[in-house]
């Protein structure tokens, strides 16, 4: 018997069939460079929401929501700002869910631009209706003072206090509150009770921290 010969390939086979391998390796290689590019774009989007998130303590947080505040940076407040539920603004200790203004975050993000006149609430004191563009409540309202030199910062236990009643914990059981306390002038004998108080009012979202109200509290006669 014979013994078995091994397949003979013509010069334009052995072509068409390297051609074959040709194309099969490219398609592999192409493969790689989508799933690459998916995996960076998967990444870079988990990286933008991360630098976002304000993670770590609620005094970070906090402290990172004040820096935003006294740069007047819109964006980046926003960006902090609950997207459910947006941020409620008080202009007094105690917070009436009634009336106070509450902003989304496309909303605060124009902040200091927006010339939209709104009745924010009425003044201690004198009672008179609060009505105001959101710049100027900010002015009068959130910084009044600096509050990044706040002399006393509390988590959870409001120091100021005023005649003014603060139901902030009844309002916000689950939420977490920082208080910046900026204390009376010692030099200025016509301001020696004008303490002012801001508290913001934080809660968690999937792991970070996210601002749904801001208080603002001062001495009234």
């Amino acid at each position: 018997m014979r013994a078995a010969q091994a397949p003979r390939y013509s010069q334009g086979a052995f072509s068409i069939e390297f051609l074959r391998i040709l194309r099969l390796m490219g398609l592999v290689l192409m493969t790689g460079v989508v799933v690459s590019a998916c995996v960076i774009k998967e990444a870079s989007t988990t990286q933008d929401s991360l630098d976002t998130c304000l993670a770590g303590s609620a005094r970070y947080a906090a402290d990172t929501v004040i820096a935003s505040l006294v740069a007047k940076d819109g964006g980046k407040l926003a960006a902090f700002v609950h997207p459910k539920q947006g941020v409620r603004f008080s202009p007094s200790a105690y917070v009436n869910v009634a009336s106070d203004v509450v902003l989304s975050q496309d909303q605060v993000r124009s902040l200091w631009t927006d010339p939209t006149i709104r009745r924010w609430g009425y003044a201690e004191g004198s009672g008179a209706p609060i009505e105001m563009s959101s710049a100027a409540y900010a002015e009068r309202y959130v910084l009044d003072r600096d509050f990044s030199q706040a002399m006393s910062i509390s988590i959870n236990n409001d120091q100021a206090a005023g005649t003014t009643s603060n139901n902030a914990a009844e309002v916000y059981p689950q939420a977490t509150r920082v208080e910046y306390v900026v204390d009376p002038s010692v030099s200025d004998p016509r301001r020696v009770n004008e303490w002012a108080a801001l508290r913001l009012v934080l809660e968690k979202d999937r792991g970070c921290w996210v601002l749904i109200g801001i208080i603002h509290d001062a001495w009234s006669v």
